[in-house]
């Protein structure tokens, strides 16, 4: 596999943009098992047709974990991230549908040398999943810890 940008290769203000994926109901239903969230408006089609969104919608973190898939089969600091510090300004702003199409947009904000790790740095990525009509439907800011190039340091 190849590795995602080291730290020293990471561009403030470079911004980025995923492959699409389609939610489906097997999505769907298979986060609702495995987070144990059977919230109806994710798993019963007349009561979420009764409520404000007017049918099922995807739960809203699994917005973000699909947001965060996107960014690493697009390659976003694969094996030289070495934590995910965090998820912050996390804001689900529109419902996921089952049949939307969603992409993950993401700009770096910031990337500074850690104080206490030499080998490592922080990014801080400004992240948006957008569905098919390129509205946004979560926002968030993604901080992670990232290895330096080992022939840099």
């Amino acid at each position: 596999m190849t590795v995602g940008p080291w730290f020293d290769d990471v561009v403030v203000g470079a911004s980025h943009v995923s492959a699409g994926r389609t939610v489906t109901e097997a999505d769907v239903v298979g986060f609702a098992g495995l987070s144990g969230d059977f919230c109806e408006l994710h798993t019963n089609a007349d009561y979420a047709a009764g409520s404000p969104f007017g049918g099922r919608i995807a739960h809203g973190m699994l917005s973000l974990v699909l947001a965060h898939g996107l960014m690493v089969r697009a390659g976003w600091l694969v094996d030289s991230g070495i934590a995910l510090l965090g998820w912050d300004r996390l804001r689900f702003v529109a419902p996921v549908r089952i049949g939307d199409t969603i992409r993950t947009h993401w700009r770096t904000l910031d990337a500074a040398p850690s104080r206490s790790r030499p080998d490592t740095g922080v990014v801080r990525d400004a992240v948006e999943l957008r569905n098919q009509r390129n509205d946004a439907v979560m926002t968030a800011e993604l901080v992670t810890l990232v290895r330096r190039n080992p022939r840099k340091t």
